[in-house]
């Protein structure tokens, strides 16, 4: 049948299943190679990769729709499917300092349904195959925040991202039906009366 506008994957989405593709019939051929099909994040200068398999979709950062009284790290709303998902600036999940929003960046898309959510990313593009076996834990540099989502790092510095804790973290949660909890907050200044 037809597909709907909703399943035609955008060029970006389709250039990335081709890289999958390739990714994996390379895999194949250097059996020896334990690699893994990667997507390669681009975040304030700063290299990322995480599993092709995770992905479920990746779109142009169009407008998010703003949620209020929202931590700082979530980028805002988008529809997905008829589902509404939440966006979460990627720098922001990895407590690494939150700029100004790409101008044109990129969503990818993690999770099914209801557990589905957004990262918002400077770049996408073909991470190849990635020997997990080679990987090195983390340097104590990275933001401590970081280290629970992250599975360790290339011998070439990119930080493998580990999607199931990446959608496990509580910093990928945000009640939408109510303004969120003000954790660690200080009690308000109208208290002292």
């Amino acid at each position: 049948g037809r597909m709907s506008e909703r399943e035609r994957f955008d060029d970006d989405a389709r250039a990335l299943l081709d890289a999958r593709t390739r990714a994996v019939a390379r895999a194949s051929r250097a059996a020896v190679v334990t690699g893994e099909a990667a997507l390669a994040l681009t975040v304030a200068g700063e290299r990322y990769a995480i599993a092709a398999h995770a992905v479920r979709a990746v779109a142009e950062l169009t407008r998010l729709t703003p949620l209020p009284h929202a931590p700082p790290e979530l980028a805002g709303l988008t529809a997905r499917g008829g589902v509404v998902v939440p966006v979460f600036h990627l720098r922001g999940v990895l407590g690494v300092h939150l700029g100004a929003l790409p101008e044109y960046g990129r969503v990818v898309f993690l999770g099914e349904g209801l557990d589905a959510v957004g990262l918002a990313v400077d770049a996408v593009s073909d991470g190849g195959a990635i020997d997990l076996a080679a990987l090195r834990t983390t340097p104590l540099a990275t933001a401590p925040r970081a280290r629970d989502v992250v599975r360790g790092v290339t011998p070439d510095g990119v930080v493998v991202l580990d999607h199931q804790a990446l959608l496990a973290s509580d910093r990928l949660t945000v009640d939408i039906a109510a303004p969120p909890a003000d954790h660690g907050a200080r009690p308000s200044p109208e208290r002292y009366r």
